[in-house]
Formats: C-alpha cells, structure tokens, sequence
C-alpha cells in the first residue's frame, strides 16, 4: 500500500502545481480519486471468491477549444491494490486524445481523429473468470461537403485487444458514404460501401482463429423530417463474406447474400405535445459484423429505444430497451437484450441519487447457453466544498445459465472521494 500513498502524493503535488495551466491556446486540468471496493465474487464463479481492495487514480486532462483544430487528450494510472488476493493488484495506465476539425472553421470539411490505449482487469462472464486486458482504439471520420446537394462521408476504426485469456481480437471497420439531398420528393439518395476485417488468436471451444473479411455494397433512402432530429431511413444491398472453412460446421469459406435494413432514428415524440419527455429510437434487420465460430450469418432484429420523462423539478425518471449482436471474448457471436428503468432524484442542491434495475437476455449463437442477468444499480452522489465530490454506490448481478458454471451472484459495494484541483 506505500506504493499507492506515494503515488497519490507525487500525483497530488504534479496537479496543484499544473491546475488551470495554460499550454497553447488550452488548459491543463487534473484530479485524484480515492476509493475502496468490496466485490463478492472476483471471478464471476458459482464458488464466490470475494475481498476488498483500494485504488488510487490520478488523471490529468488537456482541453483547447480554439482555431481551427479543437483537441482533448487525458492520461490516468489506476494503482490497485487488494487485501488478500494480491495477485490481482494491478498499475492500469488509460490514454485517450482527440482531434476535431468543425466545419464552421473549415468551410467544407470537418471530421475527427481518436485514438486510446486502455489496461483493465475485470470479471468476463463470457469466460467466468477475470480478464486483464489491453485495448487499443483508433477511429477516423471525415464529412465533405461536394456540393450543394452532395456529401461525401469517411469512417473507419480499428481495435486490438490483447488478453490474458479469451481470444486476442483485431477489428478493423471502414464505410464510404455518397449522400445527394432532395433526390425523391424530398428524400435523400445514399449509396455506401463497407469493409469489415476480422482476426482472433483462436483461443475458443475450437481452437480455431477467425479468419474474415466482408464487403458490402447498399443503396436507399433517407429522410430529416422538418424541425426535428428524427431521421429515417431504408437500404438494400448485396454482401460478400469470405472466412476459414474451419469456424463453420458446414466448412462454407463464402457467404453472399441480400441486405435489408430500415432504420428511424431520434426523438419519435413531439416535444409540442411531449414537453417533459425525451424520445429515441432506431432499429435495423442485418447481419453480425464478425460472426463467431459456428454463426453461419442469420440476420437479427437489432436497434434501441429510450424515453426520459421529467416528472418533477428534481425527479426524472428513464428507460431503456436495446437489442444488438456482438463478437463474445471466446469466438461467438452473443444476440443480447436489455431493459433497463432509472429513477434519478435530486435530494438537494448538491446530493443527488438513483436506482436502476435492469435485465438482459443474451444467446450463443452455435451453443446451447443462454444466460438470463438481473441485475440492480444505486449510488449517491455528494459535491462538497467546490472542488471535492463523494460517491456511494452499490451494485448486484445475478446470473441464470443454462451452463451452471456460469450461474452465479456478485454483490460490489465501493465509496470513493475526487478531489478536482
């Protein structure tokens, strides 16, 4: 534990003197965070190993909000430290930045470019056991404005992750967007293609890496109806995808095939007759992006919807449902579903609380395991003497498998203290 009072003295000492430091035509801002953990169950197991721990994470921030180029950047180390499963004690590092280009500073162009690095350590109920990982994102986006009615969009991301156990995965996404306004009555044309590139390890119920790379090619329609945000939107196109015969049963290396999706997305309820609720929706019928082992690409209803209803003053009350497909920490494709409510409540001007019960459904696609995870969430959150915030929060999760290796409960309680300077 010296280590960790050190470091946060060290860290302390390095904000105070750096807090509010002008660098450029920005502002160097940093904070520490104390907070002591009890988990129940650190490996997500039915036989629950539990313990407490403490972790110290200073963080240092740089924001510039001038020109042209707008840039974000943070650096934190998480120094954990457990009290009797010290095998676990870990030194997280967390780097982030970014770089915005608006379009009123660029006339015609505007876009970002991001990019993080991440080390966790945190329960996979994918594996039921406890993941270190490191995580590397990159992503791009690029809007030209080609016309008075055209645009043309560039997007892409890669991450890699690395990982103690599981698959090491690389995913790398990129889309080309032509859009020409006011082509049909009003409606947009959009014609796009994307690329997907998948690689694993293979370190799977198979041992066989994943091994793809898809193409796809769409055309339709979209709408922005008048002085709202809500768009809508319809597609059809044609994909190719190429993968090791080894990931499929049927040994297929080829899969080819139609695409549909429909889509509306934004506030689908009238803030005229809706005053005190906010609304989101979207929903798509279409394929995994990287199918896992045994997936042989069946479409799936996938999209989101919230609400936010302010019932009073202080109280607001929200909730939300979504549905999405992605690629499990072991090589499978997992169709989740969730439904969550929140009731957030102002208790005074600065001690506020809420409470979240969720559930989430998810199936393994090319497996007989389906897990059923309820789960509740409250915290209270104290700001105190300008610059210092207290938070309480306590979380469980339950798990119903029907693999009984992964049925268990977890119970975390954790308080913590942020110091801005």
């Amino acid at each position: 534990m010296k280590t960790i009072f050190l470091s946060a003295i060290f860290a302390a000492g390095a904000c105070t003197a750096w807090a509010g430091l002008p660098l450029g035509r920005g502002e160097v801002n940093a904070q520490i965070t104390t907070s002591a953990i009890y988990d129940s169950n650190l490996f997500g197991t039915p036989l629950a190993t539990g313990d407490y721990s403490g972790t110290v994470a200073p963080r240092i921030s740089y924001r510039r909000q001038a020109g042209q180029i707008e840039a974000d950047a943070n650096v934190g180390v998480s120094f954990i430290r457990y009290l009797d499963q010290t095998q676990l004690d870990a030194d997280n590092l967390a780097v982030d930045g970014a770089l915005t280009f608006g379009e009123s500073n660029l006339r015609n162009f505007s876009g970002y470019l991001r990019a993080a690095y991440v080390e966790a350590s945190e329960v996979s109920t994918d594996l039921n056991a406890r993941v270190d990982s490191k995580t590397t994102t990159l992503a791009g986006h690029t809007a030209v404005v080609a016309g008075t009615r055209t645009n043309v969009t560039l997007d892409g991301s890669y991450t890699n992750s690395d990982r103690s156990l599981g698959s090491n995965q690389q995913l790398l996404t990129t889309t080309a967007v032509y859009s020409y306004r006011d082509f049909f009555y009003g409606n947009s044309l959009r014609l796009s293609g994307e690329y997907d590139k998948t690689r694993t390890s293979g370190d799977n119920a198979i041992s066989v890496p994943l091994n793809q790379d898809s193409t796809t090619f769409s055309a339709g329609l979209e709408r922005a109806f008048a002085d709202t945000a809500l768009h809508a939107r319809v597609s059809a196109g044609y994909r190719v995808l190429n993968r090791s015969a080894a990931e499929t049963p049927s040994g297929d290396q080829r899969q080819a095939g139609s695409v549909f999706s429909a889509s509306l997305d934004g506030p689908f309820l009238p803030a005229k007759y809706f005053p005190k609720i906010t609304s989101q929706f979207s929903i798509a019928y279409e394929d995994a992006a990287a199918p896992g082992i045994y997936d042989t690409g069946t479409k799936e209803l996938t999209g989101s919807l919230s609400l936010g209803w302010q019932a009073r003053e202080k109280t607001r009350v929200s909730f939300v449902a979504r549905r999405n497909q992605h690629l499990s920490v072991d090589d499978f494709s997992v169709v989740s579903t969730f439904v969550g409510l929140t009731l957030a409540q102002e208790l005074r001007y600065n001690l506020t609380g809420s409470v979240t019960a969720g559930y989430d459904w998810s199936s393994y696609r090319g497996s007989a395991r389906q897990d059923q995870i309820a789960s509740v969430n409250a915290g209270l959150s104290y700001h105190f003497a300008r610059s210092w915030d207290a938070r309480l929060s306590y979380a469980l999760t339950s798990t119903d498998s029907t693999i009984p290796t992964s049925t268990f409960d977890r119970h975390v309680v954790s308080v913590g203290l942020t110091h801005q300077f």
